[in-house]
């Protein structure tokens, strides 16, 4: 009898799993979507995972994805679109990047956030970012050699340019909204583009060349006014918002010291706001690091110098900081930092009165004290040359 038993539960164990695999098996995967506008009409793209055919092994050569497009006159009526074309039951469950056009982000990302809200298969933490000279769904179509899938490349490339230089940031699904809804704050979205030319870049043998025809790049951060696009900013404001937003791990600022150009590298850079007054506030950003490259002879073990170092080095990055910060002020009028909504938890009774104004005409007039506080610990012996070392 104990046999039969256990000869039962592994029957059942067995059918289980056969049932499982072929309902995997019949799932169109997607992994990453593209939203563009095609005329007065919505285009979604899905890069879908191409399995293995049934009952062979892939062949040499084949395409590891497949983009599937659709249009409608609403997101869902495009997905059926898609859905109409794919001879498998589209998966939402893992996707984990979603890259939307310029034109989509300047009519209003909430357009278009309800039906990936509403999809009850779709994780909320997949990455969000803005399509930069380029459609949407060019950018699933780009192959590159170090990942096996352009929705993997996309991951890799954010997370390693937040590890190693913080000029962009990771915003997913789930945060972008959670700014947009916010009181008082604006949100920010990385921005990708493609180097090349699309055709070749999406084509298999750019994986056999040394240097590819087409890949995927980093660009500019794209500046939100509540949920519209309203403009780009470069490598040094993108760094200086993660800066004012304590959101660096390592960075490295360029300054120049008797006309010799001076690298200083830390990953140790804390930043407070303290709110004055209701239109006051001060910033202190506080952190050490080390000499990581100097072109010249600058005597580095010279207390006294280094000293004159830290101080170029903080005016340095004061003068940046409020640069940008001017901008965003002044020109796109974007809180992205969120004194606003700083403001609103101090002061709730006032930021009621003017929170509808405050981009246009409180924002603008916000004075903000920046200061800086950097400690150079460590600069090694850089003085010496190459030459001097064989000498």
């Amino acid at each position: 009898m104990k046999n039969k038993i256990v000869l039962l539960l592994i029957c059942v164990l067995l059918a289980c799993g056969c049932s499982n695999y072929r309902e995997l098996d019949e799932l169109a995967i997607i992994t990453a979507i593209a939203i563009d506008k095609s005329g007065d009409e919505y285009e979604l793209s899905f890069l879908i995972a191409n399995s293995p055919k049934a009952q062979t092994s892939s062949k040499e050569g084949e395409a590891t994805t497949t983009v599937f497009s659709g249009k409608g006159k609403t997101l869902t009526e495009a997905a059926n679109s898609v859905d109409s074309k794919c001879p498998k039951t589209l998966y939402y469950g893992h996707i984990n990047a979603a890259i939307i056009s310029e034109e989509i982000a300047r009519e209003g990302f909430l357009e278009i956030a309800d039906w990936l809200l509403r999809s009850p298969e779709t994780r909320k933490q997949f990455y969000l970012m803005q399509a930069k000279d380029t459609e949407a769904k060019d950018i699933l179509k780009i192959v590159e050699p170090l990942e096996a899938t352009p929705s993997q490349s996309i991951s890799s490339l954010i997370e390693s340019n937040i590890n190693s230089q913080s000029i962009t940031t990771t915003i997913s699904y789930s945060p972008f909204i959670e700014k947009v809804l916010e009181k008082g704050y604006d949100p920010i979205l990385p921005s990708i583009s493609i180097s090349g030319k699309v055709k070749k870049g999406s084509s298999e043998t750019n994986l056999e060349k040394t240097e590819p025809a087409g890949y995927l790049k980093l660009d500019d951060t794209a500046i939100f006014r509540e949920d519209k696009f309203v403009g780009y900013v470069g490598r040094t404001d993108s760094q200086s918002i993660n800066i004012l937003n304590d959101s660096v791990s390592e960075i490295k600022i360029d300054f120049k010291y008797d006309d010799n150009d001076v690298v200083f590298t830390s990953d140790n850079i804390k930043t407070t706001i303290t709110n004055e007054s209701f239109n006051h506030f001060k910033v202190k950003v506080k952190g050490s690091g080390f000499v990581s490259e100097v072109n010249g002879k600058i005597a580095l073990e010279d207390p006294s110098v280094v000293k004159k170092l830290e101080k170029k080095l903080e005016a340095t990055l004061d003068k940046q900081l409020n640069k940008t910060l001017d901008k965003l002020q002044n020109e796109y009028k974007s809180d992205v930092v969120g004194f606003g909504n700083r403001l609103y938890g101090t002061y709730p009774k006032r930021w009621d009165k003017i929170e509808n104004q405050w981009n246009d005409e409180y924002y603008p007039k916000l004075k903000v004290e920046i200061s800086s506080d950097l400690a150079i610990e460590s600069s090694g012996s850089l003085n010496r040359t190459i030459e001097e070392v064989r000498s």
